[in-house]
This record gives C-alpha cells, structure tokens and sequence, in this order.
C-alpha cells in the first residue's frame, strides 16, 4: 500500500540518470511482488491458523522488533497515539482482506481491494466538497463493471467475500488518508513501528472478543514458520525499506504504475502456488480494473 508521505517525496526524485531510474522501477517490481506473495501465504496460512491470530502474531512480531528503536527515539505520547491509530487501521483493513479470502479467491480479493486507487480521489472530492472529475466518475464505472465481471457467478458466500473485499478497498482508502495526515508527525519508520504496535494492540483486543474468531489450534511446522517469519521479515519490514529507497528514484507516475501491478503479482503467484485460474470473462473483469487504476494513476 502506498504511503502518501513516500509518494509525495517521489514527485521530484533526485537526478541520477536512466540508471538511477530504473534501480528504482526493479526495486517497486519487487516490493509489489513481495505483496502479492504475502497475500498468497496468507491465504495458505488459513488453514493452519485462525486469521486473527495469525494477522496478530504478524503485527506483533515487527512491533517487538521495533520497541528499542522507539525507546531510544523517545517519542511524545502523542506520538504514539497517532501512529497506533494508523495501525489499527491497517489491521482491520489486512482483517478484512484475510476474512474475504475464505470466500473469494485471493486473486479476485486483491483486484477488488486495489480499487482504493479509485476510492481515495472520490473521498477526497468529499472531503473537500467538490465536485468529482468526470474521468474519476467515468473509471469507476469502468472499475464497477470490471469487478461484476471478475465475481462472475454470485452467490451467498461469494457475496460475503465481494463485500469484505470491498470493505477492505474503503478501509485503505481511510488509512491512507491518516497516513498522509499523521506522517507529517512522525517519521517513516516511527510510523511503521508504531503503527505495528498499533495493529497488535487492536487485533489482541479482538482476539479477547468471543465469537470474533474460530476456535484457535494453531499448527506450529516448520512450514507455517517460516510463512510467519515471511510476513513479518520480508513482507513487512524489508518491503517496507525498499518502497523508501525505490520511491526515491522515481517520480510519482513511475510509482503509483508499478503499485498497481499489486494484484496482477497475487494472480500470478495463486496460479504458480495455488493452482487458482482466471476465466476469460474474469480476466477481462480483471483488466477493466487494472486500466481503470493506472488511467487514474496517469491523471494523479
């Protein structure tokens, strides 16, 4: 997901020629694909643990990571207030993600969850009280009809997980809004570590609801480990380093097109893994998504 703050640097990247650029569009390739496959093993860890746990082991362990960096920094209270805020936000939104796979395939999940590309401007356009473009109205029909293709059939509990995955779309869409807010607060990795701290705290108070989660018999194998340490490792931390250092070589078009390639990663990856296969008419959906997001990412 992309952090306004690093977006926003990356309008005027530092010169440094073709090879400095395209340092920067290899290093988004691979963060994009280190997303995708984490939505993968997300998907596979679901049968081995109860989402909820298993989003709360992920948040938990990056945070711990963190903690004596934070101490040292000693941040204001405020501080970490805003950024477990952020957190919490991003844990219900990957919630949200992770309850949608039960029903939908993970591939469909992340087409639908990337329309907060389309989302973010419309709730800006509110937010500010103007009226939307008429390109931004135009390609969320596009996206609108992409999505009715890609769900194809619909029933009960394919509509519980379009719904989820759409909830997830809104939720990204209001975290990245907080994050531009409060990134001007706090910096890059402040905000990550607390804001993992954040996603811990509000995912264990869940885990403490009953009836939130399934009953939790956890398989602890070297597979489901190393998947765990993937997520936090990897799929967390160095992904997150490497968004910074990539971001910083290009320019914001540059990126936001390589970020949509998010959910075209996650396809790949559940048909190599998973053996999950788009039909015709949901690859059409699919790509009425994808031109849908990268138009947008144009005119951004």
């Amino acid at each position: 997901m992309i952090d306004p703050e690093i977006h926003e640097r990356s309008v005027h990247p530092r010169s440094g020629g073709p090879r400095r650029t395209w340092a920067g569009l290899l290093a988004l390739a691979l963060v994009t694909a280190i997303w995708g496959y984490s939505n993968v093993l997300i998907r596979q860890l679901e049968h081995q643990w109860d989402p909820l746990l298993l989003l709360w082991v992920r948040y938990a362990l990056v945070g711990l990571v963190g903690i004596p960096w934070l101490v040292r920094r000693s941040l204001s209270w405020s501080s970490w207030l805003w950024g477990g805020l952020v957190g919490a936000i991003l844990a219900v939104t990957t919630l949200a993600q992770a309850i949608a796979m039960e029903s939908v395939s993970v591939d469909q999940m992340a087409f639908i969850t990337a329309l907060y590309v389309v989302l973010t401007p419309l709730a800006m356009v509110f937010v500010r009280r103007r009226r939307p473009p008429r390109a931004v109205m135009a390609f969320a029909l596009v996206s609108l009809t992409g999505v009715l293709l890609l769900v194809g059939h619909l029933t009960f509990t394919v509509a519980v997980g379009t719904l989820w995955s759409f909830a997830a779309a809104a939720l990204a869409t209001l975290q990245i809004i907080s994050t531009a807010r409060f990134s001007r607060r706090l910096g890059t990795f402040e905000l990550t570590f607390t804001g993992a701290l954040g996603a811990a705290v509000i995912l264990g108070i869940l885990l403490l609801v009953p009836g939130t989660h399934g009953p939790v018999h956890p398989v602890w194998s070297w597979p489901s480990l190393w998947r765990l340490l993937y997520l936090a490792g990897p799929g967390t931390l160095f992904a997150f380093w490497l968004q910074i250092w990539g971001q910083s070589r290009l320019t914001a078009t540059q990126a936001a097109f390589l970020f949509n390639v998010e959910p075209v990663w996650t396809a790949v990856f559940a048909w190599l893994v998973l053996g999950q296969t788009l039909s015709p008419g949901q690859g059409i959906g699919a790509g009425l998504i994808l031109v849908s997001l990268l138009a947008l990412s144009r005119d951004g």
